[in-house]
Parts: structure tokens; C-alpha cells; sequence
């Protein structure tokens, strides 16, 4: 690494962290001592679960001691800003198949066989396995949303005739006009993307919606849009529209009604039902079998970034990976990509040594992600750092012997990268399930004679979730124990109470009301000066994540939050543009008001006036960052005065409630202690 890009590197990070620690109310590393030290032995990062897009990054940017290189996606340094920064930090472009430039074809071809088949003239000479194929098709105006299909090739069956992969050739939404196709339906307090075809009788037959939680079904599907609304209306089911899912079953609140029963989650395949299993098939026209033009999308060679990675681990360099692939907005981590195992694998079966001419070694440094409410501002985030993997040579030589033993070589290894990262990590099949293992955490602490340090409180949420998780499905005990502890939580919610603060009665209040008439009067001056920042970032971060969910086929179609995932990333992003606008704005009107005024002569000294302004700048960034603080307090303490106004007004309830909690506290103690 050139003493440039280092000095650029110390730099950027210097701001990062300052940025880090303004979103982020707590954050740190654990294990720490498990970063090797710099010994000239090479380094691949492997972090999960990539459940909050560019935060990510810039948690393991900022947590990890020594200087790395990501691989990033090619489209990301595309953007003016930021892709500015990510090629000064000297990240890896990686091409997907998205990414890759579209070539069209020559001639024409006809997709047969309901989709599964498409055929043209000399198509599988010009085709490969793995390729994306598109068709296109001029269609009237009211069919306008329905003029591109895809699919990917899974075989070449001559020269002429290709094979589609599963589900065939399919339409495209993304591109074409939002209200045609898909649309966000708000019920309660969760999103549901609607898609057309979805019908009550074909979401009702797969085994993970049941029928006591249909509502409702849209008039026409002619009415979506991508705005989120509510329907109101019930219709006749025999209406080929779309459905409303009403999340009364805990089960049923982070599904998606658009897959098929046998593509749904491992967590579902594993709970037993006697209803029979029907497959879905939305209400789509087919795609017609018609001559059209074509193109296509060749799979980018992996070559160039393997070279790369190779390059930097022979530099002695470290390079970070999220090995999932993709983000996402599940509450655990997805399946491991292969590339991580062939990286690692791939370089140390070389037999030429490292550009030192010493002898290639590599080790393997897993971190956990663990975010708390990972879209708020002002939230937890921690990185858990596993012990390092050493490969064993037994793994090099069977990678080496190429075939089947290549294939065993890389499974053995990811196997060993994901344990690792699931003991790092918390993962719940559903945001209700996570609900469960965090409030299950906070009622077993309560029965603790000393607070726990959040490491400790860490390990206790991860001993929760392996011990819900160790039994497939989970036993009676621990799903009736869940059942009550969510609609506990959904009882203090339906009153606008948290678990944190039902400590407090309504003899608090002589403490809590005055100190809450201070903190809004100390808080009201900046929050007037600096509360469009937070409402703008928080409506584009809110606006992003919709469009994420609409778009996106990978994120949860039933959620609290859509696109959980890029929220964050989006507030921070939009939030930081906004403050150094508002810190300018301000500061240059500070520095003319003091000269209109005569506060201070300047006497036509612009150092002067660049002084005064990066004062002011320096000013209003301490003024912003104190008002956050306060309003954090302000909102702490007015949580508390709520609880303990709707204590002193519902006496019973509260009494009601604290029993209830009692119960739960001693079933969880008694639960998690079990077996030990």
C-alpha cells in the first residue's frame, strides 16, 4: 500500500468514524484480540449477515484495525461520490450478471413449451449456460407493463433450443411503469407487496399462509400503484386480483405469499401440516409464443476478481467479503456463496510462492454483524470477531486434485465459514421469533442480581436463539413460552409502552415531569434549527426501502419495515448531504449578520471571513450533535412520564401487566436454565 493511499485511507476512516458514532448511539467490537496481528500473513474478512447494505461496509471499515479492500459491486462506483471513495480505499470491482452490458441478438426466436423452451435459429451456438435471455414484445397500450420477459439458460439442447431454467420465462417489473404491476398495501402496521395474480384460494393452499389470516382482495388489479394505501373494499374471490394479508398469526408476519410452498423457507419445511401442499401459479398471461427479437446477458468471468484477490493476498494485503452475495432484510443469514471457499482455496493451491518468494498462507477472520433495530437512527450496532480459521492442508490438496474433490474441498470449508459465523451471529427465521429472543433476554436479566455488560448480554441472546433453534420444529414448551411473550409485547404496544421502562410508577412522575419541561426547553432551539434534516432523511430512507421492497424479488414481501435493509444506509446518506448544506447555509448567514451589524470589523480580510465561517461551521456541527443528545434524553424521559401517566390513570391493568411479567420472567428463567 502506497504511503498515498494510506495517508487518503487514515483519512477517510478518521470521518467515518466520526460519522459512525453521530448514527450510531453504541457501537464496538468484540473479541478483539482475535484481529491477527501483522505478521505478513494475509487476511480474507468474511462478514454476515449483509442485512443493512452500505453500514455494513462501513461498520467493518471502522472496526477492524488493519487496512483492507472489499469487494464491491461494479455498478457502485458508477455513483459520483461514492464511487469516487470506494476507488481511493482501492475496492475490488465485482461484475454480476445485472451489471454485465446486454447484447442483442440476430434474428428472431419463439419461447415455446409454456416458457420452459425457447427456440430461434442458431440460438445455442450463441448462448451459454447461465446466460440471461430477454424477449421483448410490442403490446397494446392497456398491456404496456408487459413488454419484457427473462429467463436464465439451463441447458443447450442443440443449436437451435435451449432450456429455461425454473420458473421459465417470466415478466419483468422492474423498468416498467409502478402502478401496472405491483404495489405496497399498508394493513396495521405492516406492508404487504401485492402482485397480480395472487388470488385468496392460491395463497390459502400453501402451508405457511393459513386461511384465518386473508382480509381482503383488491378490485382490479388496474388499480395498483406504487404508492402504499389501503384497500377497504372486500371483493368475491373468484376474481383473479390480488390479496391483503392480515398478520393476526405471529407465524404469518414476515412470509412471502409470492413463493411457491416448496421455494419457502427451511424454517417452514420443517413444520409439519396436514393440509395438502398446492403449488402457485400467479394469474400472469403467458408469455405468447410469437416470433421477437431478442438479447442477452453473458455470465462475467470470475477470473478477474479471483486475480485480483490473489494479487493483494500474495501483497500480504487483507481483503473483506460479505459471502452471502446480496443484501437483504431477513432476520438471519442466507445461504454462503462458493467464492469465498474458491478465494481462499484457489490461492493457497498454487505451489508458486507469494510476490516476497516466500510461502502462501492464509487465514481466514469471520465477524459478526449484529445491528439492534438496524434502520433507526441512532440505534446499537457490534461486531463479534471469531477465532481465525486455519485451512488445513488436507483441504488444499483435495481443491488441488480438481473434480469431485475440488467441489468436497470447497463445501468442507464453507460449512467451517458459516458454523463460525452462526455462533457470531443472532438468527431467528422471522422478526417475531427475533421479538421473542430479545424480550426473552431482557425478562431473564431482570431476575439477575447485577447488570450484565452487553457482551455478556450478547452471548445470552445468542444462548436463547440456539437453545429456540436446537429442536426442529421447536418443542411444545418453547412455542407456547413464545406465543405468550409476543402477545405480551403486542399488549404493551397496543398501549404505547416498552419493556424498559414498566419499571416506572406514577411516584416517578414528581421526578420525571419537571425534567421533561427542561430537556424540551434545552432541546427546542436546535430541534427548531436542524428537525428538517431528520424528517427529509427519514422520508427518502422510508421512500428507498418501499422501492426497494416493490423491485427487489429478494426482499420479505410481508414486513414491519420494507427494505429494511437500505434504510439505514439511505438516511445516513441523505442526512449527511442535508447537514453540511444546513452547516453552510447557516454559517454564511452567521458571518454577514456580524458584519451587516458591525459585531466585528473585518475590514475587507477574506482569512478573516473564511475564519469566522469555519468557526460558525465548527459551532453549529457541536449545536446539531448536543441537540441529537438531548433529544435522545428528551425522548427517554418522555417514554418513562407516558408509563407513568397511564399507570396512575389504569391502575389495574398496570397491575395486570406486572403480573403477567412476573409469570413470563419466571417461565424464561425456568426455561433457559432447563438442560443445563
Amino acid at each position: 500500500m502506497s504511503i498515498v493511499r494510506k495517508i487518503l485511507y487514515s483519512i477517510i476512516r478518521f470521518f467515518a468514524k466520526i460519522i459512525f458514532t453521530i448514527f450510531y448511539r453504541d457501537h464496538g467490537a468484540f473479541h478483539r484480540e482475535n484481529f491477527p496481528k501483522d505478521d505478513g500473513t494475509p487476511i480474507l474478512f468474511i462478514a454476515a449477515p449483509h442485512g443493512n447494505f452500505l453500514m455494513d461496509a462501513i461498520t467493518i471499515f471502522v472496526a477492524c484495525p488493519r487496512n483492507m479492500y472489499f469487494l464491491s459491486a461494479k455498478a457502485n462506483f458508477n455513483y459520483p461520490i461514492f464511487g469516487t471513495i470506494i476507488t481511493i480505499l482501492g475496492c475490488i470491482p465485482v461484475t454480476r450478471p445485472q451489471d454485465a452490458e446486454r447484447i442483442n441478438g440476430d434474428g428472431l426466436v419463439k419461447v415455446i413449451d409454456e416458457g420452459k423452451k425457447v427456440t430461434g435459429e442458431g440460438l445455442g451456438k450463441v448462448l451459454q449456460v447461465g446466460d440471461t435471455l430477454y424477449v421483448e414484445f410490442e403490446r397494446p397500450n392497456d398491456n404496456e407493463m408487459l413488454k419484457e420477459a427473462s429467463g436464465t439458460v439451463e441447458e443447450i439442447i442443440n443449436d437451435d433450443l435451449v432450456r429455461i431454467k425454473e420458473p421459465g420465462m417470466k415478466w419483468l417489473t422492474k423498468g416498467r411503469r409502478k402502478g401496472k404491476f405491483r404495489r405496497l398495501v399498508e394493513y396495521g402496521n405492516v406492508f404487504i407487496r401485492v402482485e397480480r395474480g395472487n388470488t385468496m384460494k392460491t395463497l390459502e393452499g400453501l402451508n405457511f399462509i393459513p386461511k384465518s389470516v386473508t382480509q381482503s382482495v383488491s378490485r382490479s388489479w388496474d388499480r395498483l400503484s406504487s404508492s402504499p394505501g389501503k384497500l377497504p373494499f372486500p371483493i368475491n374471490d373468484d376474481q383473479p386480483d390480488e390479496i391483503v394479508v392480515c398478520p393476526q398469526n405471529p407465524e404469518a408476519t414476515e412470509r412471502t405469499p409470492l413463493l411457491n410452498a416448496s421455494e419457502s423457507s427451511s424454517y417452514h419445511k420443517t413444520q409439519s401440516s396436514s393440509r395438502p401442499t398446492s403449488t402457485y401459479k400467479p394469474n400472469f398471461p403467458s408469455v405468447p409464443d410469437i416470433p421477437t427479437t431478442y438479447s442477452y446477458i453473458h455470465m462475467p468471468p470470475h477470473s478477474e476478481v479471483y486475480s485480483a484477490v490473489y494479487n493483494h493476498f500474495s501483497k500480504s494485503q487483507c481483503v473483506a467479503i460479505f459471502p452471502e452475495g446480496t443484501s437483504h432484510d431477513n432476520e438471519h443469514m442466507l445461504s454462503l456463496k462458493y467464492g469465498c471457499a474458491v478465494m481462499s482455496l484457489g490461492y493457497l493451491a498454487s505451489k508458486e510462492p507469494d510476490a516476497f518468494g516466500k510461502e502462501r498462507k492464509l487465514k481466514i477472520v469471520p465477524c459478526g454483524l449484529n445491528f439492534f433495530n438496524r434502520h433507526r437512527f441512532r440505534s446499537r450496532v457490534f461486531v463479534d470477531v471469531g477465532q481465525p480459521i486455519e485451512i488445513e492442508q488436507r483441504l488444499v490438496d483435495l481443491y488441488r486434485s480438481g473434480g469431485e474433490g475440488k467441489r468436497q474441498a470447497c463445501q468442507e470449508l464453507l460449512k467451517t465459514i458459516q458454523t463460525s459465523l452462526t455462533e457470531l451471529t443472532v438468527n431467528a427465521p422471522d422478526y417475531n421469533t427475533l421479538l421473542f429472543f430479545k424480550t426473552a433476554s431482557r425478562l431473564y436479566r431482570e431476575n439477575l442480581p447485577s447488570e450484565l455488560s452487553f457482551s455478556k448480554k450478547l452471548a445470552l441472546l445468542r444462548k436463547i436463539a440456539k437453545k429456540y433453534t436446537a429442536n426442529t420444529p421447536p418443542t411444545d414448551e418453547a412455542r407456547k413460552l413464545k406465543y405468550e411473550v409476543v402477545m405480551y409485547i403486542q399488549k404493551l404496544r397496543s398501549h404505547r409502552l416498552s419493556p424498559p421502562h414498566m419499571s416506572t410508577t406514577p411516584v416517578s412522575l414528581f421526578l420525571y415531569l419537571p425534567l421533561l419541561v427542561i430537556l424540551f426547553i434545552l432541546t427546542m432551539p436546535g430541534l427548531i434549527l436542524f428537525s428538517p434534516i431528520g424528517l427529509i432523511a427519514k422520508y427518502v430512507g422510508k421512500k428507498q426501502g418501499e422501492n426497494a421492497m416493490l423491485y427487489d424479488d429478494n426482499s420479505l414481501a410481508i414486513t414491519r419495515w420494507p427494505g429494511r435493509d437500505v434504510i439505514a444506509t439511505w438516511k445516513m446518506m441523505s442526512g449527511l448531504v442535508l447537514f453540511i448544506t444546513f452547516d453552510i447555509t447557516y454559517s454564511i448567514i452567521m458571518v454577514h449578520f456580524i458584519k451587516k451589524c458591525n459585531l466585528y470589523e473585518f475590514h475587507g480580510r477574506k482569512d478573516i471571513f473564511i475564519l469566522g465561517f469555519c468557526i460558525f461551521a465548527f459551532f453549529w456541527t457541536v449545536i446539531a450533535y448536543a441537540t441529537i443528545l438531548l433529544w435522545e434524553r428528551l425522548c427517554w424521559v418522555g417514554k418513562r412520564t407516558w408509563v407513568g401517566v397511564w399507570s396512575l390513570f389504569n391502575p389495574r391493568e398496570r397491575k395486570s401487566l406486572t403480573s403477567w411479567r412476573n409469570e413470563l420472567t419466571i417461565r424464561v428463567c425456568r426455561w433457559v436454565d432447563n438442560g443445563e
